[in-house]
């Protein structure tokens, strides 16, 4: 793939977009339909490569040429960036967590660090270049950077609460919330700092500044919103007081150190919206919503007065033509960014994602037209 010209009049364009609509003055909703998924999830399994995660040749060429695609063929608000991909399990693996490699699937986690409350003042610090799948993920970040010119981001950045569900498990670490409250913040202070730590190696290694270069879920996020971004899922899950307690604190520590920075959950999380706007440092919330527009607009209403942008996103919709009829129904357009993630093996279908084939680029040229125009509307 030829160095793509990041300076191009489409790309600044796009820029302009977003940084507007995350400024909350934009009057139209910029998109993408991001068809360069890093992720294998989804994934046409005739078209990953073996060696994805063994050499950093293949995990490049695979996201080149689903970049080229995409730009030859999808005119949106996509800014092109390379990805070094180990799925979720990075952090866990280098604090004694086994990893696993389901064919053509993404790196899992077999099993749980640590089983007891009290082991958790035995946990060590980790050593980027030496412990489980850190080095890796150096290794294929200079790769990437000498052989492209694309800006790379981090590797997936689970929380501080996803990193210590995987070090001690989510029912030990659930229980231990009430048990042993002492050993669960010991814990979730833990995983802040190595979290916190390895970011800034990898952003040290991809040339990256601390505030700059984070891409929530592909999405390009302006350096005065922040260098970060964190999934946390679990977030559904947990009570809002219990939240409250054991994870606000540690998020709003991790998005101060890169100057703020936005929160991923796919999913329902209606009892956690307040806890999100205390979340200090907080600029935008990414949300799989999966179809559940109520919460999309109780959101917004609630994120207009702190001008807390909503990235609205979804696995490609199986009817896209009604999903987007309902979703742009009490749609708010200030501070409001919509993307689709068309995939190969599945589609979202009232509230779950189910099983079909379909070709991801007819859906994205699907999607594109639907989007294109109901913003020209």
């Amino acid at each position: 793939m030829e160095k793509i010209n990041l300076d191009s009049s489409r790309f600044l364009i796009a820029e302009g977009n977003i940084r507007s609509a995350f400024a909350f003055c934009n009057d139209k909703i910029p998109f993408i339909v991001n068809t360069m998924s890093f992720w294998l999830d989804g994934e046409d399994p005739s078209v990953i490569p073996d060696d994805y995660f063994t050499n950093p040749a293949s995990m490049l060429d695979f996201q080149c040429r689903k970049i080229d695609w995409h730009l030859k063929n999808i005119d949106d608000d996509y800014i092109p960036f390379l990805h070094p991909w180990f799925g979720t399990v990075v952090v866990p693996s280098a604090v004694g967590g086994t990893v696993v490699y389901p064919p053509k699937l993404d790196p899992a986690l077999k099993g749980s660090a640590i089983s007891r409350p009290e082991q958790v003042y035995d946990l060590k610090p980790p050593d980027p270049y030496r412990d489980g799948l850190m080095p890796k993920v150096l290794e294929y970040i200079d790769y990437m950077k000498i052989n492209s010119n694309l800006p790379i981001c981090v590797t997936d950045t689970q929380g501080p609460l996803n990193i210590a569900l995987s070090i001690a498990g989510v029912e030990n670490l659930f229980i231990w919330f009430y048990t042993h409250p002492d050993e669960a913040h010991h814990l979730m202070d833990f995983s802040t700092n190595i979290l916190i730590d390895w970011i800034k190696v990898q952003k040290k290694h991809a040339g990256i500044g601390l505030f700059d270069g984070a891409f929530p879920h592909g999405i390009k996020l302006p350096s005065e919103f922040g260098g970060v971004c964190l999934s946390d899922d679990d977030c559904t899950q947990l009570p809002a007081d219990l939240y409250n307690e054991f994870v606000v604190p540690y998020n709003s520590r991790v998005l101060k150190a890169f100057g703020g920075g936005t929160i991923h959950f796919c999913g329902t999380s209606v009892h956690q919206i307040e806890n999100l706007l205390l979340i200090e440092g907080l600029t935008g919330v990414n949300n799989f919503c999966m179809g559940n527009f109520t919460q999309i607009y109780k959101m917004q209403k609630l994120f207009a007065d702190k001008k807390i942008f909503l990235m609205v996103c979804d696995f490609a919709p199986l009817h896209p033509e009604s999903y987007y009829n309902d979703l742009f129904q009490d749609l708010k357009v200030p501070g409001t960014f919509i993307a689709s993630f068309p995939a190969y093996s599945f589609a979202l279908q009232n509230g779950k994602y189910e099983q079909t084939i379909r070709h991801p680029h007819e859906v994205a040229k699907e999607i594109y037209g639907i989007l294109k125009k109901k913003n020209n509307q």
